[in-house]
């Protein structure tokens, strides 16, 4: 199973303590609610953090609700991926998973590189870049929801990519959330 290939980070299996939530299936208004509504009971932090963490679960899943190719065999429409959050002692990590074109690859891994090699100013003109160009193209995907991610979590964030085949690939993406940011 291809989403088990969760490289970046343990997930809590010890048995008094899991992860806030881990969810494979149908992303949709509904389920990303449910998500927010976690967070909200389950999350014991600061005011910054809590809304850091809501903002990034918000980039996460929409970038999965855009962009993935796997669609949810019972509704043609709603794209499938994997969401999950879990708690360490002194961070939030997210991690998502969802099926892409392969053809993709390259552009995917070339904007990752790009977002992580620069600072918070550098990642703040880069979205007013990439919103500058949405608006001249006349396009509704400025592509700007991995740039907020590295934004919101101050700290860049990890993809992987693993090819399948020729047509597709999995992509994996890692964020982690200091607390004490």
């Amino acid at each position: 199973m291809l989403s088990s290939d969760l490289m970046f980070t343990n997930i809590n299996t010890q048995p008094d303590k899991h992860p806030i939530f881990f969810y494979k299936g149908g992303i949709n208004n509904d389920v990303v609610a449910k998500m927010k509504n976690l967070i909200d009971t389950k999350l014991k932090t600061t005011h910054q953090i809590h809304y850091k963490t809501r903002s990034i679960l918000l980039e996460l899943a929409q970038n999965i609700m855009s962009y993935s190719v796997e669609y949810n065999a019972l509704d043609g429409e709603e794209r499938v991926g994997l969401l999950a959050l879990d708690e360490t002692k002194d961070t939030f990590v997210f991690l998502t998973g969802n099926l892409i074109n392969t053809q993709n690859q390259a552009t995917l891994l070339a904007h990752a590189a790009d977002i992580n090699a620069r600072d918070q100013k550098g990642l703040a003109d880069l979205k007013l870049s990439l919103i500058k160009d949405n608006l001249m193209q006349k396009t509704k995907r400025a592509g700007i929801g991995l740039v907020q991610v590295a934004i919101l979590s101050e700290n860049g964030y990890q993809l992987k990519i693993k090819s399948i085949n020729a047509q597709y690939a999995y992509l994996t993406i890692a964020v982690t959330i200091f607390k004490n940011s």
